[in-house]
């Protein structure tokens, strides 16, 4: 198993930027996944990783070697792609088989008996057992992900790779697929790269997760760090449910103090530590619908008014829309909340659970020391004078 480096990676197509400045290291043995809505590059990233596209700029490693310019052949990877790609005049055995007929090792070819030993073990791997000699179109959703997914581990690959493998299933399906794909990449222990849209997946799934959009990987970190500890609006969004509130910084300190809308002010904390937060700045106050409550959990929990705008029950809680101002908000209540339209009503939320965050995606990071996509201001320059 190897440990995959991607240095400075930029793709375009065209004048559209796919990806870029993408510095992550994705370690052996774990399981990342690159998560974003349609089009912010997650796929283009990982089609890098196999070799199908050549970059513009940077380099790819495995372990210490750079395959940037190695053919997608020789990088030794498995992939599932979401259309599955069976063969469809194949059955079971030879969809999973062809590729070991075509690999080389040393010059030589896997014998016949070798194929069979190999392809029977991955069979029980993904409990496909006794379905060898079925046609594809015989096969249910789930089955035929199962095939795609033991043709891409019979050939013993040191990288897996998964391009969005479940969007086709029905949702029993889906959670039933995604456990075994976890069974499977933990007792193999081979670096996996997964693909997703859908957050709840990426959260279930992941041991380090990336956060992507417009080609940029905006956060990247294990999936409780990225949902509670957000570095941009854009992730907060993205990564569960948030209410935001804008607002200015009217003081800094262990608590950041923010003025917003109805002459309301609220402090919260930064989520992260190195940001150059400045006095007077607009921002956005996060908060996450299960942190504000009816009853105040501390005396100096902030204090939020607004005007109900609608209640909708769904059984273990009540969602509460409510306005602040202009902004429209969304607090999560027990089920057995009085509250009704048209009502004021007065929510508190506890100041370390108020995430104050700058306002942009990238042009907001690249003002923090350290991060990969920092970049550092301009020098002054002084006009020097005549005498």
């Amino acid at each position: 198993m190897v440990e995959i480096r991607l240095e400075n990676l930029r793709k375009t197509f065209g004048e559209i930027v796919a990806t870029d400045e993408v510095n992550i290291v994705l370690k052996e043995g774990e399981l990342s996944t690159l998560l974003g809505p349609s089009g912010c590059g997650k796929t283009t990233l990982l089609r890098l990783i196999a070799g199908f596209y050549r970059p513009d700029r940077g380099h790819v490693y495995f372990d210490d070697a750079d395959v940037t310019e190695v053919p997608p052949h020789k990088r030794n990877t498995g992939m599932c792609f979401q259309n599955y790609a069976l063969w469809p005049h194949m059955d079971v055995y030879g969809n999973i088989a062809y590729g070991l007929k075509l690999k080389r090792v040393k010059g030589m070819k896997y014998t016949k008996k070798a194929i069979d030993t190999r392809v029977r073990e991955v069979l029980n791997l993904v409990r496909l057992e006794g379905l060898e000699r079925r046609h594809i179109h015989q096969l249910s959703g789930g089955q035929q992900q199962r095939v795609a997914l033991a043709r891409a581990l019979v050939i013993e690959p040191d990288v897996l790779l998964l391009d969005e493998p479940l969007s086709n299933l029905d949702a029993k399906l889906r959670v039933e697929m995604r456990e075994e794909i976890i069974r499977i990449q933990k007792e193999l222990g081979i670096t996996t790269v997964y693909v997703t849209h859908d957050q709840h997946e990426a959260l279930s799934i992941s041991d380090k997760l990336a956060v992507m959009d417009h080609g940029y990987i905006q956060q990247f970190g294990p999936p409780r760090e990225i949902y509670s500890y957000p570095q941009t609006v854009f992730v907060a969004d993205f990564i569960g449910q948030c209410t935001f509130i804008d607002g200015e910084i009217t003081s800094l300190g262990d608590y950041i103090q923010v003025k917003i809308p109805s002459d309301q002010t609220i402090a919260g904390k930064t989520t992260i530590d190195d940001y150059p937060f400045e006095v007077g700045e607009l921002v956005k106050c996060a908060m996450r619908p299960e942190d504000l409550h009816l009853e105040k959990t501390d005396p100096r929990d902030n204090m939020i008014v607004g005007k109900v705008t609608r209640t909708i029950f769904v059984g273990d809680s009540l969602e509460v829309y409510f306005d602040v101002g202009d902004i429209s908000a969304q607090a999560l209540l027990p089920p057995d909340a009085q509250i009704e339209s048209g009502q004021e009503i007065r929510l508190y939320a506890p100041r370390p659970e108020v995430m104050i965050l700058p306002v942009g995606g990238v042009e907001a990071l690249r003002k923090i020391s350290g991060h990969p996509l920092f970049q550092a201001p301009a020098p002054t320059s002084r006009a020097s004078s005549s005498a």
